[in-house]
């Protein structure tokens, strides 16, 4: 995200894209918890797990709208397909920002 004025610009991690999201063939999970295994035993959160489904001949999808699993798919393959995301398993990469291990 980039920041829109200077005033957003002043706001520490703003630029950051942290969605706590997940999509599958059928479903979507929007949350708030990080995805690791003490944010959920530990901390309170919410989320919103979407089984939304629409036939094609539906008069929504006829419109151009889609569901919410479908627009979060798309939103996901942005992300991974942008000029930003890195491959976490290029050892070499991160050892030359991180320091080896």
């Amino acid at each position: 995200m980039v920041p829109a004025s200077a005033v957003q610009a002043q706001i520490p991690y703003a630029w950051v894209n942290r969605n706590k999201y997940t999509v599958t063939e059928k479903v979507a999970y929007i949350g708030t918890s990080n995805w690791s295994g003490d944010y959920f035993v530990r901390m309170a959160g919410s989320a919103l797990v979407v089984n939304q489904t629409v036939s094609q001949t539906s008069a929504s999808t006829a419109a151009g709208t889609s569901i919410i699993r479908e627009q979060l798919q798309v939103v996901f393959e942005w992300d991974w397909s942008s000029q930003y995301s890195a491959n976490i398993s290029d050892v070499e990469r991160w050892e030359s920002l991180c320091g080896s291990r």
